[in-house]
């Protein structure tokens, strides 16, 4: 039974990750193809290798939290400019 929980988890991450990158991108005003995103357990992670505004990574942390299974979100990665 251990195992099937696992996949369940897997799925969910991939269904947030794709979830959250697929927002990031409709959104206007911030640079949603160059953010990276990452899911593990539900923790959200977004980084990425152009700078952000404050502004604009406070709307992708946003955007992610309002994801349906979505635990914690980090926003580390993100490049301040």
């Amino acid at each position: 039974a251990g195992e099937v929980t696992e996949m369940k988890q897997d799925t969910s991450d991939t269904w947030i990750t794709t979830k959250v990158k697929a927002d990031l991108v409709t959104e206007k005003g911030i640079p949603g193809t160059d953010i990276k995103v990452e899911t593990n357990k539900g923790v959200v992670s977004l980084s990425s290798t152009t700078a952000v505004t404050d502004s604009q990574k406070d709307v992708a942390v946003a955007i992610a939290k309002k994801i349906k299974g979505v635990k914690a979100v980090s926003a580390d990665g993100l490049k301040a400019e």
